[in-house]
């Protein structure tokens, strides 16, 4: 474990690089952590001039967990990032007198599932709004009827049970960011490597192991230890510090911490390859870029791999990257039952770092 320790203590006694192997976990968590909160939250921006109806409207929304934005005029509430904008400018006297004339101006940037789910939410609210208005005998009780309703508990509660684990799409998703994440910084930071093999430091540390296998399995170590500490700083981050529950057993954790620690090992390994091909930081880099970026494309960690077309999704099948995605994808679906497509991922990325590392004992020794 010599040279383990020897590559070890260069890396951590750099400060630089030390400094960023704790701030980038962090920057990178704060971006997930955002990316999750964005897509939890169902947000509503509403220019509605009547006070009453902006107080009826507001209390039947909170009562849905709808976090709501009080836009200042209809054009704040369209130009807003909210899930939905809508502008309602009738007053409640115009509704009264009448109600079939109700109309409603929504706005989205984008369809997604809250904007479709707050405009399921709003026509309920609004469709009682109308029958208020219909029922009322004159405009002073369909204010009071408004309020009334609004005061007023659900005679119902109503208790969502979802299959599954509700916010699966947004952890796998994110998940998906970091495989693409880890697998570029572990490739980059394989070309420190360069400068020990151009100054022959590379040669003499060969020297102290029994074999090149045994040097590239504590050279890769390195890197693998480096990246399960930064995994589980961002899980403990993400878990302790902004209370975002992952949903997974302690098993499937370890199983998802060990996963990641392999892909680091193939990560590495994949980096010393073109290591071995270059004495140049420029060439190294574009190398690393060239087989860095179709690995996480078509591996499915920047967009599903289901929207590709046919021939590039069964060549993804066979990329590491395409493994850990849908490795996600089953641990964070919430359903029991899916251990084998779980284990055929695992031993799939067993088996590709294995062969990497006998790729690497192939390389001719003044090449590494």
């Amino acid at each position: 474990m010599r040279i383990f320790g020897l590559y070890l203590k260069r890396i951590v006694r750099r400060r630089l690089t030390l400094i960023f192997m704790v701030l980038l976990p962090v920057l990178f968590t704060f971006m997930v952590v955002t990316q999750y909160n964005d897509a939890t939250k169902v947000t509503l921006a509403m220019y509605v001039p009547d006070p009453a109806v902006d107080s009826y409207v507001s209390a039947m929304l909170e009562k849905q967990d709808v976090t709501l934005i009080h836009a200042k005029d209809a054009d704040s509430a369209i130009q807003t990032s909210a899930n939905l904008g809508i502008v309602f400018t009738s007053t409640a006297g115009e509704l009264f007198a009448n109600p079939d004339a109700l109309k409603i101006e929504s706005y989205a940037k984008e369809v997604n599932f809250n904007s479709k789910s707050l405009e399921v939410k709003l026509n309920s609210i609004f469709s009682s709004l109308q029958t208020l208005a219909k029922n009322a005998p004159d405009a002073g009780a369909f204010q009071e009827s408004m309020k009334l309703m609004a005061d007023t508990p659900a005679p119902v509660t109503i208790e969502p049970s979802i299959l599954g684990n509700p916010h699966a799409v947004v952890l796998t998703s994110t998940f998906n960011m970091i495989v693409f994440i880890m697998l570029f910084l572990t490739m980059t930071n394989t070309l420190l490597f360069l400068g020990d093999k151009v100054h022959s430091t590379t040669e003499r540390v060969l020297l102290t192991a029994k074999n090149k296998l045994s040097y590239y399995l504590q050279t890769v170590s390195v890197f693998a230890a480096i990246g399960i500490v930064q995994f589980l700083l961002m899980i403990a981050l993400m878990s302790g510090a902004f209370g975002i529950d992952l949903e997974l057993s302690a098993f499937h954790l370890l199983l998802l911490v060990l996963a990641y620690g392999l892909l680091n090992v193939i990560a590495a390994g994949i980096g010393l390859l073109l290591v071995s091909r270059t004495t140049k930081q420029s060439t190294g880099r574009l190398l690393v870029t060239v087989v860095s970026l179709p690995l996480a494309m078509l591996g499915g960690t920047l967009w599903p791999s289901s929207i590709m077309p046919e021939g590039m999704q069964r060549f993804a099948r066979i990329l590491p990257t395409r493994w850990i995605t849908e490795l996600n994808t089953e641990l964070f679906s919430g359903f029991t039952g899916s251990g084998s497509a779980v284990t055929v991922h695992f031993v799939s990325l067993l088996a590709c770092a294995a062969l990497i590392f006998l790729l690497l004992t192939r390389v001719k020794t003044q090449d590494i």
